[in-house]
């Protein structure tokens, strides 16, 4: 598990006390080593200020042990090294008692302020997380009470009405349908929230295997209510990469489905094609396209653009594409082709998911 950040580039908790001990000894040999050339323009006296930065930076990275430890160290290489007697652990003049107390003083304080900083620096990181939590709540419930209500009102409509007795066998065959196509939209919901909630609590670990992208596209094209209105065409030497099948499948129906709704009725091209140690996979629409702006905000999860008036959806279908393509070693973005509509950009590298 990675450390959490926090801001100013403090950890949550501080590196392992192995690299510390190794980086305090570093520090300590490297102001010693720095005060040779400085002897030549100041007093020896003068120079133990020299190992200050590095004793406040092992305090607020490490905290207060170390700290001391560094403040220590400092003030006996300084002491057995630099101040006469040379080469004795003596101290001659009250002055150089006083630089180890300043020593231990700054570790002190440091560490006592990096603490305190650290503290306040995780009480504000679970308060932001906790209030995006709320905002992903309201958000979530708003999307259910209408995206999730839509096709059950249809299916339950569409059951009630099967049971006349007036209704042809064509009018029974059209409601069936229609009856089946909501389900399966309320499906692809449904695993939609599924595949968010995965990733979001970073359960979405790829089961690696040798893969066939040009397979992995197919699948992903049959699994829409028309599969003919998306287009194929995918380089024949084009090599297998190691991911989660299953993964990249759900990433390219979403991207496909997504392609298609804002198509205009009109076809959707898919390219595939190696570039150098990757292999680049294109969706071109050609549709209204997105404002710039819009770009980045796009693959957040409960996003919809500004030409998302009228369609059924949470908003999920991006951000989970760039979920699954993330998890297995590539990278997803949107461009502006050259004509109209949008192009979105998936690069996975040959071998993609070994990290």
């Amino acid at each position: 598990m990675q450390r959490r950040r926090l801001p100013g580039g403090l950890g949550s908790e501080p590196p392992a006390a192995w690299i510390g001990v190794a980086a305090t000894l570093g520090a300590v040999a490297a102001g010693t080593a720095l005060i040779y050339p400085l002897k030549s323009v100041a007093p020896v006296v003068s120079l133990g200020i020299v190992y200050l930065p590095a004793i406040l930076l092992i305090s607020i990275v490490w905290g207060l042990r170390l700290g001391l430890l560094a403040s220590v160290a400092s003030a006996v290489a300084f002491n057995f090294l630099q101040i006469p007697p040379l080469h004795r652990f003596a101290i001659a003049e009250e002055q150089n008692w006083v630089a180890l107390a300043a020593f231990a003083i700054a570790a002190l304080i440091s560490s006592t302020v990096a603490g305190l900083a650290r503290a306040r620096a995780v009480e504000a990181v679970e308060a932001e997380a906790l209030r995006r939590s709320d905002e992903l709540k309201t958000v979530l419930l708003r999307s259910i009470s209408h995206d999730l209500r839509t096709p059950l009102t249809s299916i339950i409509a569409g059951g009630a009405a099967l049971g006349s007795p007036t209704l042809t066998a064509e009018e029974r065959a059209e409601l069936s349908e229609a009856i089946v196509a909501e389900g399966q939209r309320l499906s692809r919901l449904v695993e939609n929230l599924l595949d968010l909630s995965r990733l979001e609590a970073g359960r979405a670990e790829p089961r690696r295997e040798a893969v066939h992208l040009a397979e992995v596209l197919d699948a992903a094209r049959d699994g829409l209510p028309d599969p003919e209105s998306v287009g194929l065409a995918v380089d024949a030497d084009l090599p297998m990469v190691d991911a989660d099948a299953a993964q990249l499948e759900r990433a390219f129906a979403n991207l496909l489905e997504n392609a298609v709704r804002y198509g205009n009725g009109q076809p959707v091209s898919v390219g595939a094609k190696p570039a150098g140690a990757n292999i680049v996979v294109r969706v071109v629409d050609r549709g209204p396209g997105i404002p710039e702006s819009e770009r980045e905000r796009i693959f957040e999860p409960f996003q919809h653009g500004e030409a998302d008036a009228g369609n059924v959806g949470f908003g999920l279908g991006l951000a989970i594409a760039k979920g699954f393509v993330e998890a297995n070693g590539g990278e997803i973005a949107v461009e502006a082709p050259s004509g109209p509509g949008a192009s979105f950009v998936v690069t996975l590298p040959t071998g993609a998911g070994r990290t």
